[in-house]
């Protein structure tokens, strides 16, 4: 016998009875556990069978009537011998039964090896094995980047600072629909000159309420990265509840994959991902995103900023340019992407954290003079304030932490930008065929 079990999904193959059963949809009811089983037959050793269907009905797997009845059906459907039936049924309801009570396995930990470095399905964005958000304001094109980090991810692709690991990726989507998705996907494909495809399925119930189901492909799929777009909708729309947040969380953290959430933000408040805040924290890895979508142009450019991480130092900010080229029936038909520079765009910068903002103001604030030489501006606490529209006492406080180092005093009150101190860096290869320049002061290395 040949045995699969994942999380609410469990398959026997007996391959020398030419059956195989699947056992899913588990619920316990009062002091017995109930399941749907699936059977189904080989025709080849079948022969007068003229289709797969054994049977698919609702089992009480702890009950020995229900067993015994349920042996007494299939002998009379696919007859394998003499009380063979009788000890199929008690094997896969018993197995199944203490599956599902045993879950996670007990283990010791605190001797273990310290890990020397962090593992990735795609650096920096995605963590292996957790629960990692993108989030940003309706509109700017998350659905497009998620699609793009997913085809670096199946198809082991690096792009810039972008480096996967190779993954099966399931594309769980709730927003969008099968022809919006192949289309883009199709334009990203002529965009990297790849031909590719994605595992994609429409969604509609609540992810937690669909969990069997989606187990089932995790396991049949060998996947290993499943995409979340978007959260709103997987939990059924209840944002704010922390029920339902913890329901979907549960659910993702049962399937043992690493998980991309595509996620909004408040209208009152940009400052993180809406709704309870269990969801930023069982996330362990969030990025906001923001764009500046220039009309008429073709291009879009994005913003990644990283908020959180519960290893480590936080990444920093990057930039990548999406060109959306039409074809003569003004139809997008490819879809190019480059990595930018979050600094360059001024809608992009207003993501950066206040030292950035500051920093990348004065140093953009520069006097030019006849003989060729240039000094930078001076300005005062409440000039930069009013420039960046951020309360003066943050500024003021921004100003006084990092003093001498992004920037230097001119007088009471006045600031200009300091030019700063070479770090000595050195490149590292990161596996995949691509190298990455990293400062010595890094505090973790990463696994490619």
């Amino acid at each position: 016998m040949n045995e699969t079990i994942s999380f609410g999904y469990h398959k026997y193959e007996f391959d020398e009875y030419g059956v195989t059963i699947e056992v899913n949809r588990f619920k316990p009811e009062r002091s017995e556990l109930w399941a749907y089983v699936t059977i189904e037959a080989d025709l080849g050793k079948h022969p007068n069978m003229e289709e797969p269907h054994v049977l698919l009905q609702r089992q009480n797997l702890s009950n020995g009537t229900a067993k015994s009845r349920l042996a007494k059906v299939l002998n009379e459907r696919i007859f394998l011998g003499e009380g063979i039936w009788d000890g199929i049924v008690e094997l896969i309801c018993t197995r199944s039964l203490r599956r599902h009570w045993e879950g996670a396995k007990m283990v010791q930990i605190g001797k273990k090896p310290k890990r020397k470095e962090i593992p990735y399905l795609l650096y920096p964005i995605i963590r292996k094995d957790a629960p990692c958000i993108i989030y940003g304001t309706g509109g700017i094109g998350k659905s497009y980047v998620s699609l793009y980090f997913s085809m670096l991810v199946q198809h082991n692709i690096s792009k810039g600072r972008l480096a996967p690991r190779q993954a099966n990726v399931l594309y769980l989507d709730w927003e969008s629909g099968e022809d919006d998705l192949n289309e883009r996907l199709s334009a990203l494909n002529k965009g990297l000159g790849i031909d590719s495809e994605l595992n994609y399925r429409y969604c509609h119930l609540p992810l937690s309420d669909d969990i069997d189901t989606i187990s089932q492909m995790i396991v049949e799929g060998d996947i290993g990265l499943v995409v979340v777009d978007a959260k709103g909708a997987a939990i059924g729309g209840q944002i704010n509840e922390a029920k339902e947040t913890m329901q979907m969380y549960n659910a993702l953290r049962s399937l043992n994959v690493t998980s991309l959430i595509v996620d909004h933000v408040s209208k009152e408040s940009n400052d993180g991902p809406i709704g309870s805040i269990y969801n930023l924290n069982e996330a362990r890895n969030v990025w906001e995103m923001r764009a500046n979508n220039v009309a008429g142009d073709g291009k879009s450019k994005i913003g990644l900023y990283h908020r959180k991480t519960n290893v480590g130092k936080r990444h920093e900010s990057f930039g990548l340019e999406f060109n959306f080229i039409e074809d003569e029936y003004k139809i997008i038909d490819v879809v190019t992407v480059t990595e930018s520079d979050v600094k360059d765009d001024p809608i992009t910068r207003k993501g950066l954290t206040d030292p950035e903002r500051i920093e990348e103001f004065l140093k953009r604030e520069v006097n030019y003079f006849p003989d060729g030489t240039v000094e930078y501006k001076t300005f005062s606490g409440p000039e930069i304030a009013a420039e960046l529209g951020m309360k003066e006492g943050t500024v003021r406080t921004r100003l006084s932490d990092h003093a001498g180092v992004r920037w230097e005093r001119r007088g009471p009150n006045e600031w200009a930008y300091l030019e700063p101190k070479t770090i000595e860096t050195y490149t590292h290869n990161n596996g995949v065929g691509g190298y990455h320049s990293i400062s010595k002061e890094e505090e973790v290395e990463v696994k490619w």
